[in-house]
C-alpha cells in the first residue's frame, strides 16, 4: 500500500470523527434566537418529534395531496393561457389578413374639390409667410442711437 494512500485514509477518517456531531445535547434558547452552544440564560429546548406514528402518516398523505393539488391546478392554469394565447394570435392573423384584403378607396371628384381648397388655403398662408419674411428685423444694443429708418451698413 502506498503511504500517501494510509496517510489520506487516516485524515479522512479523524477528520470524520472530530466533526463533533457525535455528543450533540441539544437545542439551547437565547432571547429570540436559538443556538447549538449554550448562552448565559439558555433555556433547553425539546425539539424531539411528538407525533405519534399514526398523525406522522396523516400529515405525509397531507403534505402529497396537497402538492397533486397544486400541480394539477398549475397545469390547468398552463392550459387555459395556451388557449387564450391561440385565440389572440387568431385575431391577430384575423385583423391582418383583414386590413391587407381591404384596399385604399380611390379618389372621388368631391375628394379632388376638397384638396383643391384645401391647397388654396394652403398658398395663402404662405403668401402670408413670405411678406412676413420680407421684413428685416434689426437688433439694437441698449443706449445705441439710430435712426429710425436707417439701415445698418449703409454709412453715416
Amino acid at each position: 500500500m502506498n503511504p500517501s494512500l494510509a496517510i489520506a485514509i487516516i485524515t479522512v477518517a479523524i477528520c470524520s470523527i472530530s466533526t463533533g456531531a457525535i455528543g450533540q445535547s441539544g437545542v439551547y434558547r437565547c432571547g429570540n434566537s436559538y443556538s447549538q452552544k449554550p448562552c448565559t440564560d439558555a433555556v433547553v429546548v425539546d425539539v424531539q418529534d411528538s407525533r405519534t406514528p399514526d398523525q406522522k402518516v396523516q400529515a405525509e398523505a397531507t403534505i402529497r395531496r396537497d402538492t397533486a393539488t397544486g400541480n394539477a391546478m398549475e397545469k390547468a392554469r398552463l392550459a387555459q393561457e395556451a388557449r387564450q394565447r391561440t385565440a389572440q394570435d387568431k385575431l391577430t392573423a384575423a385583423e391582418r389578413k383583414q386590413s391587407a384584403s381591404n384596399p385604399k378607396k380611390a379618389a372621388t371628384p368631391v375628394d379632388t374639390t376638397e384638396t383643391n381648397t384645401a391647397k388654396s388655403k394652403r398658398k395663402k398662408s404662405t403668401a402670408t409667410q413670405q411678406k412676413a419674411k420680407s421684413q428685416v428685423f434689426i437688433a439694437s444694443t441698449p443706449g445705441e442711437k439710430t435712426k429710425p429708418g436707417a439701415r445698418p451698413g449703409n454709412g453715416p
